[in-house]
């Protein structure tokens, strides 16, 4: 029997898109790769005119990364890294795909289709958008990253976004505090929808009733959680411990404590989300959920390389779990709790 390229990949233990740019002589390829998926060609007497009979001898090797919020938050500059990673190390080039839906004629899908990607790598939708749906629908090999879509070509994976504020609020609730509040996240986007619900059912989980006045809407960034902060603090009864959607939200709400003369963590405690790079070097350091931001990129990888060649292979739906990281913003509740 005739040796086929995902023959060759498998006995070099390599992906199918790598041996394809060995036999395209593609120069992202390390020169081992390259000599020991050469040398297996020969062995196995591998007909390069085989590969380009086949759909994956005229492969493009080209992801499209689509990303509708812009690099503002760490979140996703750490996503891309490990995005960029695993894509070099499957041997994919990587474009990025602009939105122009302000444009009258725009349809995403045939943009997609004219730059002759393999498949997109979507993330900053919220919930409903049209052109999430359109995505799904056309086909194209699509792994959204926070946001359960899903479909025959199409998957997604996100952080447990849920249970990370669930278990804030648990830690927080055996610290004694019962006032807890909470700074959410964009209203309609995925993981702001599910890190409210979490709060929600962590409270109840506690037997806590939040007050309306403990919720307030904001959009992950510093200058709402700062806003938030100011907010709660105000309120007759304040709150003894605030939870945020984001870091970002956090590093806010933690200026707003300072500048009113709040001391955290003795008089407030304060969690972030993300664990990005400045809650370790903020004052205090901040407790907050840690999400392997690379390694979520790595993963999303991992699996729309997989819709990409294995086109009968069930869709993607993975949560993968966070950790708290408990630093100096949090304590014991002060007396009344």
């Amino acid at each position: 029997m005739t040796a086929t390229i995902r023959d060759i990949a498998k006995a070099a233990g390599v992906s199918v898109a790598t041996v394809s740019k060995v036999l395209n002589d593609y120069t992202t390829v390390s020169r081992a790769t390259r000599e020991k998926v050469l040398a297996l060609v020969a062995e196995m007497q591998f007909r390069p005119n085989e590969a380009a009979r086949s759909l994956v001898g005229r492969r493009s090797m080209t992801i499209g990364i689509l990303l509708t919020t812009g690099l503002s938050n760490p979140f996703f500059v750490h996503l891309l890294g490990g995005i960029d990673e695993a894509l070099k190390e499957r041997g994919y080039d990587l474009i990025y795909l602009a939105q122009l839906s302000a444009h009258p004629e725009y349809n995403f899908v045939q943009h997609c289709r004219s730059r002759n990607v393999e498949g997109v790598l979507a993330f900053g939708f919220q919930l409903g958008e049209l052109d999430a749906d359109k995505l799904v629908a056309s086909g194209i090999p699509t792994l959204f990253i926070d946001l359960n879509l899903t479909g025959e070509r199409a998957g997604y994976v996100s952080s447990d976004n849920k249970e990370a504020v669930q278990g804030a609020v648990r830690y927080l609730h055996e610290l004694g505090h019962r006032r807890i509040a909470y700074v959410a996240g964009l209203p309609g986007s995925y993981v702001g929808e599910r890190r409210l619900a979490g709060y929600r059912e962590g409270m109840a989980a506690a037997g806590l009733i939040p007050r309306p006045d403990d919720i307030v809407v904001g959009d992950f960034t510093q200058e709402t959680g700062y806003r938030a902060m100011r907010q709660l603090l105000a309120l007759a009864e304040r709150p003894t411990a605030v939870v945020c959607g984001s870091d970002k939200a956090a590093i806010g709400a933690l200026q707003a404590a300072r500048e009113a003369g709040v001391a955290v963590p003795d008089e407030l405690s304060v969690v972030g989300f993300d664990d990005i790079d400045e809650a370790r070097v903020v004052h205090p350091p901040l407790t907050t959920v840690r999400q392997d931001m690379p390694a979520l990129g790595r993963l999303a990888v991992e699996l729309l390389d997989r819709l990409i060649a294995e086109p009968g292979s069930p869709a993607p739906s993975v949560i993968v779990p966070t950790t708290l990281v408990v630093r100096g913003t949090t304590g014991a509740a002060p007396m009344g709790g």
